[in-house]
């Protein structure tokens, strides 16, 4: 199973938004992130970058 940590901005402690994060779907400039016991955030942006080998994934604020 491929679970990632989901950060804002950028890969660092402090910028964590949520663990164990199972799906990630993208609409109207919103991120919304569900974890594997259903909790969810939504944040606004865009997906910067997915490492799925790694786990993590970057949301940064979506490009005007």
């Amino acid at each position: 199973m491929c679970l990632s940590t989901v950060y804002k901005l950028e890969k660092r402690p402090e910028n964590e938004v949520l663990k164990n994060v199972m799906l990630i779907e993208c609409k109207n400039g919103f991120v919304t992130l569900t974890d594997i016991l259903g909790r969810e955030e939504v944040i606004e942006g865009e997906i910067a970058s997915a490492d799925l080998t790694g786990g993590t994934v970057v949301v940064r604020p979506k490009a005007s």
